[in-house]
Order: C-alpha cells, then structure tokens, then sequence
C-alpha cells in the first residue's frame, strides 16, 4: 500500500514482486544452461530463455495496465474480476512451468555431481526440492483462484495456510540450497597481489 501510494498506481508493488520472481527463475535456468550446454551453445540458449522471458513480462505488463486494484487484492488467491484473474493466471502458469523445469534440471545436475562433489550434489538436491515448492505454491495458489471463480468455498484453508506455507519452503530451500555448495570452501582473492601490482605501477610511472 505505501509502493502504491507513493507511486500513484494500484497495484505496483505486487508488479514489481512478480516481475522479480520471474527474474528469478530466470538466474537459476541461466545458470543451469551455463552448467549443462556446451561452450559454443551457451550464447544462443540463454539468449532463447531471455526472449522467453521478455515475452512473458511484457504480457504480464500489458495485462496489468488493465486491472486498479490494490497490491493486495491483486496478490491474493481471491481475484474478483476478469483481468485480475487473467494477470494472477497468466504469472502463475509461467512460475508453474518454469519451476518444473528447473525442478527437473536441478535433479539431474545433482545426480551427476553427486560421485565426486557431494556438497554441490547436495546443494543443487535441495535447490530442486525449493523450485519444486514453488510448483506447489503455484499450482496450489492457481487452484485456489479457480475454485474462487467458481464460487467455491474450499480455498478459505488452502489460501490461509498451505499456499505461504510452501511459498516459504521455496525460499527457504533455494537460499540454503545455493549457500551448501560453499561451505567448508573458501574462496581467496588475491587482494594483497593486487595493492602490490597496483604500487608498483605506480612507482614505475614516478
């Protein structure tokens, strides 16, 4: 409500969320096409995952300028409207599907890493386990805005409970996830080689 009131534009901060969320998904596809493609093909795949993307927020985008709702209403599991429904569908098809596949990408890196570096095998183990909650807030979220046009009352407990329950496990499971990879490894930059190649130009120029 404060985004919206500063901006001067219902519904904004929720935009901004869902945009971010796409984004999202789009670092963790990029950085398993960067993992999974050869060299020569890296360029094209993730240039092929950014149109992809770019397409998606632009609808997204379009589809907002129709709806003036509250960042609220508009992020709820309750739509009221035909272009709040069609906003809140179209984002959570996207997450659903994207989810899956980096679900599926994940699992198999993890398999593959798992005989010689088991915490990255871990890692990206519990990283799957998190984009797959995110299939599951999607889809659940979904089904509770369908069941909602319907006119059935069942969702009152799913868009309570299960809903920021398995949105939480996503986060909560993709943060851990990308962070178990490091542990017990430590990564030293060269910094004092840097000051020292830095004073010696220095002298060299006086």
């Amino acid at each position: 409500m404060t985004v919206d009131g500063f901006v001067g534009r219902n519904g904004i901060a929720t935009l901004g969320g869902n945009l971010a969320a796409i984004l999202a998904t789009l670092s963790l596809e990029i950085v398993s096409v960067n993992w999974t493609h050869p060299t020569a093909g890296i360029r094209r795949a993730v240039a092929g995952r950014v149109v992809v993307v770019g397409c998606v927020m632009a609808i997204l985008t379009w589809e907002f300028h129709l709806t003036n709702v509250t960042s609220f209403e508009l992020a709820s599991a309750s739509p009221d409207s035909a272009e709040v429904a069609g906003y809140m569908l179209t984002h959570l098809c996207y997450l659903t599907v994207a989810a899956t596949v980096i679900t599926l990408r994940y699992a198999a890196l993890a398999r593959a890493a798992w005989p010689r570096r088991r915490a990255a095998a871990a890692g990206l183990a519990v990283t799957a386990a998190g984009t797959l909650s995110g299939v599951a807030y999607a889809v659940t979220r979904a089904g509770t805005a369908i069941a909602h046009l319907g006119k059935s009352d069942w969702p009152s407990t799913m868009d309570t409970h299960i809903v920021p329950t398995v949105g939480a496990l996503a986060t909560l499971f993709i943060t851990v996830g990308l962070s178990l990879p490091m542990i017990g490894q430590r990564v030293v930059l060269p910094l004092r080689r840097w000051v020292a190649a830095g004073r010696s130009k220095q002298t060299a120029g006086s």
